[in-house]
């Protein structure tokens, strides 16, 4: 009876977790995002004259790009000048896959690289967690090259003294981010210096999620505000904005702290944090733990695992990741949440990250496009093979331009250089002409 009266209290516990961070999760809940389910976007659209090309986002509930789809999926919901609805199946299209563009829009990427302690451990398939880390960010880079996206990167290690002895600490705030952590291009020799040099530091600090993600937001902001000042056409695309968060690790931040990273998450221009956990679930972990009291999955938080369970010789909070609080952020920020137990899996979390940079293309003509109208336009994706079923984007004003111009075809233009160009020596040749007649007057009135 004692032994039950034990345990009962003791899952009485789990319902008061002590530490802040189990919190988290329901923190990011009650941001203001919507819910997330498989959806379709219109991430902007260009028109040049009655020509219209969107690009359109199609993601899944965990905000994963969702590749592979066919023209047959589309469909245009559009209005005419009258804002009637014009017959779908009256729409041709062109689709251009992610795959196949030429060219992505510019980004600002800036990787917070965890610094921690713990990143000394070895992953799954043996590697040390830093190296294989920096070993995952080399792979990401280079794969960004060879996709040829115009990317700039800020490499970010942090790692705070979190009250032990530390002579490896990688305080990040908004004052020193940008004088420690400059962006470099993908083809930068500095880059790959940078994580060189990181790769042998013999790490030791604590971890702290909210004070870094707090000023890469604002560098990544403050960059944006630079780079658009220097766009002068609306059709020259904005740089998009991301932070790759790299952690095996769990946040103590304070209140304010967390307050503060609502604060800024909720700012414009949009900053998408895509959150990489490295290391094993908590399940994994119970599972391998000796724990006093058996915790069920629904239940797996990071106090209660710290609190009941323990590892042989091992300190078990070294390996201890929120999942809840990885993925809250990444949710409410419209990016990916990813949990990988080892360097080779980290680096395809990594490169899977470059398929948010590539949205469909559909490309049609207008249907009532004149000078100064608007069409109320949605697309909608059916695909039973992807269990998506009548899924529509949220309308998309598109206004045709008062001042238009019509690009002519390479033929015509081609038609046109050849048509100066003959007229252009005919014009020399009776030019010609006419000089030659009059030096030959000139000749004759001068001997007559």
């Amino acid at each position: 009876m004692k032994t039950n009266i034990t345990a009962l209290c003791s899952m009485t516990d789990f319902s008061t977790p002590k530490l802040r961070l189990s919190a988290i999760a329901a923190f990011f809940s009650l941001l203001p995002f919507p819910a997330i389910a498989s959806t379709v976007d219109i991430y902007r659209h260009i028109s040049d004259g009655d020509l219209i090309t969107l690009r359109v986002r199609v993601i899944d509930d965990g905000n994963v790009p969702i590749q592979g789809l066919n023209q047959r999926d589309f469909q245009i919901l559009t209005t005419d000048s009258n804002k009637k609805s014009v017959d779908r199946s009256t729409i041709k299209f062109d689709l251009i896959p992610p795959e196949k563009q030429s060219q992505t829009d510019p980004v600002y990427v800036a990787i917070l690289l965890d610094m921690s302690g713990s990143m000394r451990q070895y992953d799954s398939g043996g590697s040390e967690k830093l190296k294989g880390a920096i070993k995952a960010v080399n792979k990401f880079t280079q794969q960004a090259k060879n996709d040829k996206v115009p990317m700039k990167i800020a490499l970010v290690p942090f790692g705070f003294s979190g009250g032990k002895q530390c002579n490896y600490l990688y305080e990040v705030d908004k004052e020193n981010i940008a004088q420690n952590s400059p962006f470099y291009e993908l083809k930068d020799e500095q880059l790959n210096s940078k994580l060189s040099e990181l790769s042998y530091i013999p790490v030791c600090a604590s971890t702290n999620l909210s004070q870094p993600l707090e000023a890469a937001t604002n560098y990544l902001q403050n960059q944006y505000a630079q780079a658009v000042s220097n766009v002068n056409s609306e059709d020259t695309p904005k740089p998009r904005l991301a932070v790759i968060l790299l952690t095996d690790g769990y946040d103590n931040s304070n209140s304010e702290q967390l307050q503060n990273l609502q604060r800024f998450l909720q700012q414009p221009p949009k900053v998408t944090v895509h959150t990489l956990g490295y290391g094993e679930s908590l399940r994994s972990l119970r599972d391998r733990a000796q724990c006093s009291l058996f915790i069920p999955n629904d239940q797996l938080t990071p106090s209660n695992i710290s609190r009941y369970c323990r590892l042989p010789n091992q300190d078990i909070r070294a390996f201890i990741i929120d999942e809840s609080q990885m993925e809250g952020i990444a949710t409410a920020t419209g990016g990916i949440y990813k949990l990988s137990a080892n360097a080779d899996e980290v680096a395809k979390s990594l490169t899977a990250f470059l398929t948010t940079l590539r949205e469909y293309e559909l490309v049609y003509r207008q249907p009532g496009a004149a000078p100064g109208t608007s069409h109320q336009t949605r697309v909608q994706v059916n695909s039973p093979s992807r269990e998506l079923k009548d899924v529509i984007s949220a309308p998309e004003n598109i206004r045709i331009s008062n001042f238009q111009y019509t690009k002519l075809s390479l033929g015509e233009r081609f038609g046109i250089l050849l048509l100066t160009t003959i007229l252009g020596f005919a014009a020399i040749f009776l030019f010609w002409q006419w000089s030659q007649k009059l030096k030959k007057q000139a000749e004759q009135n001068l001997n007559p």
